[in-house]
């Protein structure tokens, strides 16, 4: 009866995402050439009956299974909600990939599916040793789907990929046994409630610096970052989608409980974190400047927002969370977004250059104010949701000390970099010396997704209200 009931109430869409994962292994040795075709609908039935079973589990008071290795509650419920949205997003742009991939079509669902899973579990995570497990899973799918085009840039990504989790997986074990030696108990609860009798010491902090360093190779923020560039230029646009989302999103969650309950004892980790989140941002903002594929630039995009997710994170309070919450929110739908409108340009002309979307405005403007929109969210303008997040982030970073004040002016002025550059791609789009490349008028689902993002992106905008409250309550329940 207590394991039916932690299924029910921590484990039940984990377990329609396994059936689903082991359903797309059994259909890969049937596949014929009608069956490939059928495989999205199989795997989005999957994500669906996944976020409905979650109205059946118990969401308060927090639920505890499976000897405390797993918890449910309010806040992990929303983050595994937005994990499942974001990979049904994905899975909707991913007509080109099973056209490309045919008979391999149900091996790579089954793998997006484990990395899928992977991300559940470590959001449910509340001892290291299931963080450890899911984060290996999720690095282990990552690597895989980096390397299912099978050419060379592919493979050397993959095999970049590789050493660098490696080494991030010395240091989060480091941490961990570190943690252990100091306590008896990995578990993050039991952790918190030593905690709160017993001071820190060094060891502790250096423990909670190797956890911090390996946890984050996930965001992609220094000292682990190029990894996130090598790996988006050799992979497909689809997997790039879902690497920049799932992966980010996991990490958030699981990293901001860890600040919570944790590392929230030591200020230097704070500031260290926090400093570390603002190289991030420059580092990337400079980098993107130079870049003439579209993939490389995104994948600089995305170090800059995962610095900001980090050092609203380092804040260690519960209106920062609330304001990361909303950031990763409207993040998806920008993220989707841009990537959506670059898997469309991608499918008709096989070209990653970012010269060639010269003059676009002047043939498609519709297309391309939709990704104007989504590209004015990503360097956090007005009027869109990315204004709103950037705002609510610095606003809750503004409410504590004088040492993360600095660091957010610096930030500030960092963020004006990163506007350049987003700005850059627009004017590329308005530039009146077109190029011959035209778009094909057809009908294409990727850009329903585009529009759709593109109008959530404005929505979100005018009436932030609903969304920030519901960030707020998931913050308090964590």
């Amino acid at each position: 009866m207590i394991i039916i009931n932690d299924i029910k109430n921590a484990f039940l869409p984990e377990l329609i995402i396994v059936i689903f994962i082991l359903l797309n292994i059994i259909l890969s040795f049937f596949i014929n050439k009608n069956t490939y075709k059928k495989a999205r609908i199989i795997n989005i039935i999957g994500i669906l009956s996944a976020i409905i079973s979650m109205a059946f589990m118990q969401i308060n008071p927090t639920y505890f299974s499976y000897n405390n290795s797993l918890l449910s509650n309010t806040y992990t419920i929303i983050f595994k909600i937005m994990i499942l949205i974001s990979n049904l997003l994905v899975i909707l742009v991913s007509s080109s990939m099973l056209r490309e991939k045919r008979k391999r079509t149900f091996e790579y669902f089954a793998i997006i599916q484990s990395a899928t899973l992977a991300s559940l579990l470590l959001i449910s995570a509340n001892d290291f040793l299931t963080a450890f497990v899911s984060m290996e899973l999720l690095t282990m799918s990552c690597y895989f789907l980096t390397g299912f085009r099978k050419n060379h840039k592919s493979k050397e990504a993959s095999l970049k990929y590789l050493i660098t989790s490696a080494s991030a997986t010395i240091l989060f074990l480091f941490g961990i046994s570190y943690l252990y030696g100091i306590f008896g108990n990995i578990n993050i609860e039991e952790i918190n409630e030593i905690l709160l009798t017993q001071p820190i010491n060094i060891l502790f902090i250096t423990a909670s610096l190797l956890i911090i360093v390996g946890a984050i190779f996930k965001l992609g923020c220094i000292p682990f970052s190029n990894w996130i560039i090598d790996v988006y230029e050799g992979s497909t646009y689809t997997t790039c989608t879902f690497i920049s989302l799932i992966p980010k999103i996991a990490a958030t969650a699981f990293i901001s409980r860890l600040f919570v309950y944790i590392f929230q004892y030591s200020p230097i980790l704070q500031i260290i974190t926090a400093f570390v989140a603002f190289i991030s941002i420059i580092y990337a903002s400079i980098g993107a400047i130079k870049q003439t594929n579209i993939k490389r630039f995104y994948a600089y995009s995305s170090i800059i927002h995962s610095g900001f997710i980090l050092l609203t994170i380092s804040v260690s309070n519960v209106y920062a969370l609330s304001s990361v919450l909303f950031y990763i929110f409207t993040y998806i739908f920008i993220n989707i977004g841009v990537w959506s409108a670059s898997i469309i340009y991608n499918k008709e002309y096989n070209t990653d250059n970012i010269d060639d979307y010269k003059g676009l405005y002047y043939k498609h403007p519709y297309y391309s104010i939709a990704l104007i929109i989504c590209l004015i969210a990503l360097a956090g303008l007005p009027p869109t949701s990315g204004f709103i997040a950037k705002l609510y982030i610095f606003t809750a970073i503004i409410r504590t000390n004088t040492i993360f004040l600095l660091i957010l002016l610096a930030t500030l002025l960092a963020s004006v970099i990163s506007i350049f550059i987003y700005i850059k791609i627009i004017k590329i789009l308005f530039d009146k010396q077109q190029n011959n490349i035209n778009l094909n008028h057809k009908f294409h689902k990727e850009k329903v997704i585009l529009y759709i993002c593109a109008l959530i992106t404005i929505l979100i905008c005018i009436y932030p209200d609903m969304l920030i409250k519901l960030s707020q309550i998931t913050a308090y329940y964590i």
